[in-house]
Parts: C-alpha cells; sequence; structure tokens
C-alpha cells in the first residue's frame, strides 16, 4: 500500500470514528428519560396552541356566520330576492284614506276613499318587435282605447309599410283605432328607439292576456297608483299624489298636508363597497325596514258629503254659476262633516286639469267680501258687549252719511223705527252700523279679530288662505262701517263657518278638524280631540243671537225653514270687488246663506256659497234651496228629533 493510501485509510478511520462517537452521543441524550419527558412537553404546548388557533379561527367564522345569516340575514335575502321583493323591504307604502261608518251591527268600520292599487305600465322595445304591424294589433286587441285622447292622436299614412287605412273605416270608433294602431305601428318601426311607453294603469287581466300572447319587444312594469274610490264628493277635499320633478309628493288638500306622515319612511340597504361599486360579502352592512305610511280616518260623513255635494252641483249648474261651495259642520266640535267645492276635478286624472286654480279648495283658499252673513258677527258683538239688546231701536232713514259717501240699505229702502231684532230680519246695513256706533269702533274690530278673521284657521288641509282684514286698521269710520255688513273684508268659508258656529254653540271658538284619526297596523297613533281655542261671546249672548236668527228663518226666510223644527240663519247677497276699483254691476253678485238646526242644541251648521249666478241673484234664491236639501238629508240621517209642532 502506498504511502497516500495508507494515509488516506488512517484518515478515514479517524473520521469514522469520531462520527461515531457523535451518534453514540446523541443516540444516548435522546435515549435518556429526561430527554423524553421534555420533547413530549414541547409538542403538546405546540399541539395545544394550534388548537387555540384554530379554535378562535373556528369561533370568528360562526360568529360572521351567525352575523350573516342571522344578524343581518335580511339584508343578504333582499339583495338575494328579485326587484319586487325587495321594493317591498325597501319602499314604503303609502297610508290610505278613510271614513268612519256604522254598520248593521252598530259598530264602527272603515271605508276607504283613498286607497293604492298596484296596476302597470305597458311599454315597447321597437328593436326587439319582429312583426310590427301584427304587434299593434295584437297589443290594441287587449288594451283597446283609453280615455286619454293622447292615445288619439292622429297619425298620417306616410309610409307603403302600413297596412291600415282610414278610407274604409265606417264609424267614428273604427277610425280611433286605426289612428291608434298607426301611431303605436310608426313608434314599432323605428327600431333605434329602446323604450316607449303604450298605456300605463294596466289592469293585471289585460296584462296577463298580453303576456299570454309572448310578444317580443313587450314588456310589464309594475307601478303603484292612488285610487279615489268614490268620484264627485271633492276632489279638492282629497287633493292628489302626482310628480314633484322624478320624485310623487302630496299635493293640495289632505295629500298634500298629511303628505309625510301618508309617506312613511324609505327603508335602505348600507354597505362596504370595493373599487369598483360591488358590495363586500364579509364587510360591515346595515338594512334599514322601512316604515309604512299611517291612514287616516276622516271625520267627513261618506253619505252627507255625497248629498253636498251632488245639492251645491245642481244649484251652481241650475242657476249658471262661475262656482260655490260648501261646509256642514258640528258646531260644538269643529268637526268638518262636509266640504265640497265646484268646479271640481277628479284626483286619479288630476293631469287632465287645465287650469291649476280647479286643484285650490274654495272652501279654505278663495277669500271673498260676505256681504250680509256677517251681520251676525256685528251683532253678536254689539250685544255681548252689553250696548244694544234685541229689543233695541233706532230710526232708519235708508242711509248713513259720511261726508263724500253715503252707505245705503239694499235696493234703497227706508225702514223708519226698527229693532235690532228686525235689523236682522230684513239685512238692514244701517241697523248694523248703528250697533257698531253703540259698542265702539275698537270694541268691534277687537270682536272681528277674536273671531279668527284674518288668521288661518288651522284646519289640516294644504293652502289655507288668511283673507284681508287690513281695512279695519285705516283710518276713519267709514271702513269700519262697510266691515259690519261684510263689505271692505275679506274671509273664506271656513272662517266665516267658524264664526257663526261660535255664535251658535254657546260663544266658544273651536279649532276646526277633519282628521279625526291616524293608524298606523291596525294601532291608533294619534286620536283628534276637539280643541277650544277661545271664549269670544257668553253663552247668554250665543242664545240671544240663536233666538234673532230663528226669527229671520220664520218671518223673513222661510225657504229655509224646515217642517217640525227650529231652524236658524242669515242671508247673503255680497257685491263682487272689481280689482281696477269699485264693484261690478248689481246683477253681479255672491249668494250665500249660513245655518243652523235644531235651536236648542244644533246637529249641524252649514254654509253655502254661490258665486255669480246667472239666475236668481239672491242668497235666498240660490243658497237656501242647497242648506234646506243638506240639512232635511242630515236631520233624517242621525235621526234628530223634531223640537217644533
Amino acid at each position: 500500500m502506498s504511502w497516500r493510501s495508507q494515509h488516506r485509510s488512517s484518515g478515514y478511520r479517524r473520521l469514522g470514528g469520531k462520527r461515531s462517537s457523535l451518534l453514540q452521543q446523541i443516540v444516548t441524550k435522546l435515549t435518556a428519560p429526561h430527554a423524553t419527558s421534555q420533547s413530549l412537553k414541547t409538542d403538546n404546548l405546540r399541539i395545544r396552541f394550534l388548537s387555540v388557533v384554530f379554535l378562535v379561527i373556528g369561533l370568528l367564522l360562526i360568529g360572521r356566520l351567525f352575523d350573516l345569516q342571522v344578524v343581518n340575514g335580511s339584508i343578504y335575502a333582499a339583495l338575494a330576492a328579485d326587484q319586487h321583493d325587495l321594493y317591498q323591504k325597501l319602499f314604503p307604502t303609502r297610508g290610505s284614506i278613510y271614513v268612519a261608518e256604522t254598520g248593521a251591527d252598530s259598530q264602527q268600520q272603515l271605508y276607504p276613499l283613498v286607497a293604492n292599487k298596484t296596476m302597470f305600465v305597458v311599454y315597447a322595445v321597437p328593436k326587439e318587435i319582429i312583426d310590427s304591424t301584427t304587434t299593434a294589433e295584437k297589443v290594441f286587441e287587449v288594451l283597446g282605447l283609453s280615455e286619454n285622447q293622447d292615445d288619439l292622436t292622429y297619425v298620417d299614412r306616410s309610409s307603403s309599410t302600413w297596412s291600415l287605412t282610414t278610407s274604409t273605416a265606417n264609424s267614428a270608433q273604427e277610425i280611433k283605432r286605426i289612428n291608434l294602431v298607426n301611431k303605436w305601428l310608426q313608434v314599432f318601426l323605428q327600431k333605434d328607439k329602446s323604450y316607449y311607453p303604450l298605456r300605463d294603469r294596466v289592469e293585471l287581466e289585460q296584462v296577463n292576456k298580453l303576456k299570454a300572447l309572448a310578444l317580443p319587444g313587450i314588456g310589464f312594469s309594475e307601478k303603484d297608483y292612488r285610487y279615489y274610490t268614490e268620484k264627485g264628493i271633492g276632489g279638492q277635499l282629497f287633493g292628489f299624489w302626482g310628480y314633484d320633478g322624478d320624485e310623487r309628493k302630496g299635493k293640495y288638500g289632505l295629500e298634500g298636508y298629511y303628505d309625510d306622515i301618508l309617506a312613511g319612511q324609505m327603508g335602505a340597504i348600507k354597505s362596504e363597497r370595493d373599487a369598483r361599486g360591488n358590495m363586500i360579502a364579509l364587510g360591515d352592512s346595515e338594512l334599514t325596514e322601512k316604515v309604512d305610511g299611517a291612514d287616516l280616518v276622516l271625520t267627513i260623513n261618506r253619505a252627507i258629503q255625497f248629498k253636498a255635494c251632488e245639492a251645491l252641483k245642481k244649484s251652481v249648474t241650475d242657476h249658471a254659476a262661475k262656482s260655490g261651495s260648501i261646509i256642514v259642520m258640528d258646531p260644538y266640535t269643529g268637526a268638518i262633516i262636509a266640504m265640497c267645492s265646484v268646479p271640481d276635478y277628479d284626483p286619479d286624472k288630476y293631469y287632465e286639469v287645465s287650469d291649476a286654480n280647479v286643484f285650490n279648495n274654495r272652501a279654505i283658499f278663495d277669500a271673498y267680501e260676505p256681504g250680509s252673513v256677517f251681520k251676525v258677527v256685528t251683532m253678536a258683538a254689539a250685544i255681548d258687549a252689553g250696548k244694544v239688546t234685541p229689543d233695541t231701536t233706532y230710526n232708519d232713514t235708508g242711509f248713513v252719511d259720511y261726508g263724500k259717501y253715503k252707505i245705503r240699505n239694499y235696493e234703497d229702502k227706508t225702514y223708519g223705527l226698527s229693532s235690532m231684532t228686525k235689523v236682522l230680519q230684513y239685512s238692514i246695513n244701517t241697523g248694523v252700523i248703528y250697533a257698531m256706533q253703540q259698542m265702539g269702533i275698537l270694541n268691534f274690530v277687537d270682536y272681528v279679530k277674536r273671531f279668527g278673521f284674518g288668521e288661518i284657521t288651522g284646519i289640516e288641509l294644504q293652502k289655507e288662505a288668511t283673507g284681508n282684514i287690513a281695512n279695519l286698521d285705516r283710518k276713519g269710520e267709514i271702513n269700519k262701517a262697510t266691515a259690519t255688513f261684510g263689505q271692505g273684508i275679506t274671509v273664506t268659508p271656513l272662517q266665516l263657518m267658524m264664526a257663526f258656529c261660535t255664535v251658535v254653540n254657546g260663544g266658544k271658538l273651536m279649532k276646526p278638524y277633519i282628521v279625526a284619526q291616524e293608524i298606523r297596523n291596525n294601532e291608533v297613533i294619534k286620536l283628534t280631540q276637539p280643541e277650544f281655542v277661545k271664549q269670544v261671546i257668553s253663552a247668554k249672548t250665543s242664545v240671544t243671537m240663536k233666538a234673532m236668527m230663528v226669527s229671520v228663518v220664520d218671518t223673513h226666510v222661510k225657504s229655509a225653514a224646515i217642517a217640525g223644527y227650529r231652524v236658524g240663519g242669515k242671508t247673503g247677497t255680497a257685491q263682487v270687488p272689481n280689482k281696477t276699483g269699485g264693484y261690478y254691476p248689481d246683477e253681479v253678485v255672491i249668494g250665500s246663506f249660513a245655518g243652523f238646526v235644531p235651536y236648542d242644541h244644533p246637529k249641524i251648521a252649514i254654509l253655502v256659497r254661490i258665486d255669480q249666478p246667472v239666475s236668481n241673484r239672491t242668497g235666498e234664491g240660490v243658497a237656501v234651496p242647497v242648506f234646506s236639501e243638506v240639512a232635511k238629508f242630515a236631520l233624517q240621517y242621525y235621526n234628530v228629533p223634531k223640537d217644533k209642532p
């Protein structure tokens, strides 16, 4: 063996020896009892640590799953639902408007006057329509002609593509049909259009028929509409639910005044989103449930409301009058039993109204010079002030001289020695001026304001006017003198009705109201109680005035009498001021009547106003017949006992 080989071999032995010795030491340590115990402890710690980690992760996952599926499950259920379900979760249902009626079982039942109705918009997507002519014909077979005249706009036949012509039509109805189908056909051929509404307010039955036809390019979308169940009983009372830009809101009347309460509160979904705007499934989310609108229960009596509107319309029509209004009220509570104005409109078709003034409720908005009905206020004030009595007399010469001006009686009549009772019976202008002079000008002005004139009544209807009594604050007695018989100042019918009720109910001015209850989820959330405003005249004065007004009907306005009842009231025939100054000729008047029945404890008070009648131009001629018809009906409806032999 060479030296190198021997040396290498020896080196290997030495290295191998060392390696063997090292391995033996390791084995010895590992096999030693204390080393084994230490290793096991380390492994157990690791296992425990990992177990805790996995347990924490598991709990976090379970907690998050609980949050997603239970706590916020409704959010993801809403997002996973179809469009209809999501709409139902987020968009509140608008409250309905009811009247309470007593059923056969003597239990009160709610009858809807304004409700919600889900209908459909039928639309076309022209680029998806395959056979335009057939589609137009098929759609017409289902939808037919509507009441909307826009549908009937004639479309000229301007292309050889037309398959329909009016040349062979043998009736006006057929011409309308062809015109409408041609109009739709013209649109269907414009393939660049992506959407075109054909008809709104379509019933489900018609939609189902269209769906069965499976016409390409014809679609449907649900839409909530307001449905006014009774026609012709007070569109101005209800108002309507219309568009304000892209948003639908209540406008005018009850719909406008109570819009926030009827509308409810929108729901909402809030969630964390990524950079692309997509919802992060594990992010924080929140669902705010909608709050449906509250329902309103009115003080209106449906039967009396219908009768009042019917009688008013008849008078306006029979006398070719410009307009009219009527209010029926419980004089002791201020509750409105009926309220109607003419001309009226259909809230279902508010968009067809060409004159926006029609939306205003004349009973609360249209201030006017009330004329002789106002003499009730003047006389009540003078008697309450203790300056005159029903038997107080003065000598009527037919006029009162104010230098440059002379105020005369109606038709220039002269009555000579007259009592205050006769002043009311014959509506003597100079007599109420005398009464005002006896109590003093300042006292008279104070009473007028205490009766509530010159300020809104606070009725829960949108667009109430204040009237104008500024003349009372001007210098000169003549401005107050003309006001004593309702000239030179303006009032709304509701203000005058409230003052009249104050005179007959014991002298208490009550706040008028038309909503008896607010209801949500079948629970009453607000119950309206009669609200006393102030004591204007004494109960004694009230009794005196009632007796004087009964004498007015018994001796002078006998057409207002109702067999078996003591009826009280006062007529008015007022001139109409000209915007350019002065007054229109005597034939342009406003005829009115305010009355109550029965005498002892009046069940109802009624104010009727007829504007600018062409025939029979007196309050007795145009307004009293309306009062009598409505009063008789109400007395019978309430079964009020007779109080007069």
